[in-house]
Formats: C-alpha cells, structure tokens, sequence
C-alpha cells in the first residue's frame, strides 16, 4: 500500500510539475502577445499572470487555499509585502493574495529559470545580486520607489531562503530598510500549510491539502531610524511565526476570509 501511494505520488507531482511550467508557458505568450499591442503590465497582471499563477497552486497543485484578511488590511494601498518562504511556488500562491499588480524581490539566478524566469522579466522582477552588496541597498530602493511610482507593490521573503523544517526563521532587515526608504508601508503575510504541500529538496506535490493565508495591516515606516526598523522587523516576525504555528494572529480580531480555487 505504501508503494502504492508512493508511485500516485510520484505520477501526480510529474503531472503538476509538467503541467504547471505548460501552463505558464501559455501565460508567458499571452503576455507577451498583450504587450506587444500596447497593454500596460499592471493590467495583463490582473486580467492574466495573477489567475494563471494561482491556478497552478489551486489546479495542479490541488491545495485548498483560504485566506484571510486583517479588517484594517487597506486593498488599494500599494506596500511591500513580507511573506514567509516555503517552497517555489510561494509567488504563485502570493497571487491570490496580492490584490493588485505587484512584483517579485528574488535572488537574480532565479531569472535564468526558463518560463518563470521569463514571466519575472515581464513582471518588473527585482533582481537581488548579492555579488553587490556595496550598492544593494541603493539599487532596491530605487527600484522599489520605481514600482511605487507606476502603482506596483512588492513581494518579499525577509528570510532570505525557504525553510528546512515549516517554521519560521529570523527575517533580514533589507526589505524593510528598502521599504523605509522608499516610504512604502510593510504588510506581513503569514503562511501555514503550504510545507505539506511541497517542500525545499523535494519535488513531491502532496495534493488536497490545506493552506490558510493571514495578512495582516499595512505598517509605516517613513520616518523610522535603523532601530526602529529593526524593531519592525522583529515585530513582523513575531506575528508571522504565530501565525504560522497557532493558525492565527496573535490576539483576537475578525478576519475577511476568502477561498481560492
């Protein structure tokens, strides 16, 4: 029996794998076919990368996604989003969550991915080389000032790497001094059950499974000195590895639930 489900294993995760970069393909087409009439990418966002991004967690994946919203969770409000890192289909899942265009904060080998690499390019992907350290700072914040400027928000993973073992490890104060320096408000982004769908080493998709998303309210940083950036970024961490391991924000509150898929 075991062999068993390991082979349906083994056949689903090839199927959502295959499928999955197929379907991204189309999206990475259709993409570029809008862009080349003249379609603005925020709009191809919406209309095509953000469902087609979601439908390989929701479809191929087969995870059950829920998510819920901090009531004072501003929709319209372009931020810098700190999400905790699990696996590579995080920015598929991000999606569902992000209500609007944004883009990715990633290390710069991920651009080189065929079709994910080429959607990040279209997407106004961030790239992070570390092989820069010198003037990273000053590159991610005039880039994130730039997604600012043309109504984008953006997505990072503070962690700097997925996790080994589901929790939730120490966050990296970079975003959050490039989001005080682009003037960009911080929303933490929290979730849980994604590790059992998939995790880093393997490419196992354990399907039906759960994932619940909490995200949390805007927090500003123009203004902040370095402590006080630290101290937010402690804070956020706080909350998200709460979040991650009791299935809700420290504290009660009532949350706007919405299910995917």
């Amino acid at each position: 029996m075991a062999a068993l489900r390991q082979l349906g294993l083994a056949i689903f995760s090839a199927w959502a794998w295959g499928g999955g970069f197929a379907w991204m393909l189309v999206g990475a087409t259709l993409t570029l076919l809008l862009r080349a009439i003249g379609f603005p990418y925020q709009r191809i966002h919406n209309w095509v990368t953000a469902p087609m991004f979601v439908h390989v967690v929701t479809f191929f994946a087969a995870a059950r996604v829920r998510i819920h919203y901090h009531p004072e969770f501003d929709r319209t409000r372009r931020s810098v989003f700190t999400q905790n890192h699990i696996n590579l289909l995080d920015g598929h899942l991000a999606s569902a969550v992000i209500p609007h265009a944004f883009s990715g904060l990633m290390n710069a080998w991920q651009f080189h991915i065929p079709i994910y690499g080429w959607l990040m390019r279209l997407s106004k992907g961030i790239a992070v080389d570390k092989r820069r350290r010198d003037r990273l700072v000053e590159q991610l914040t005039q880039a994130a000032r730039e997604r600012k400027r043309i109504g984008m928000s953006i997505l990072t993973f503070p962690e700097g790497h997925r996790t080994l073992d589901g929790k939730v490890h120490g966050y990296r104060r970079g975003v959050f001094i490039m989001a005080r320096n682009a003037e960009m408000p911080v929303v933490p982004v929290a979730v849980r059950g994604f590790y059992e769908v998939n995790r880093k080493g393997s490419l196992v998709i354990h399907p039906w499974r759960r994932v619940d998303v909490f995200v949390g309210p805007q927090h500003d940083t123009a203004g902040l000195d370095d402590d006080g950036v630290a101290a937010l970024a402690s804070k956020l961490h706080t909350l998200t590895a709460h979040a991650v391991e009791y299935g809700e924000w420290p504290g009660s509150f009532d949350a706007r639930h919405r299910s995917v898929g």
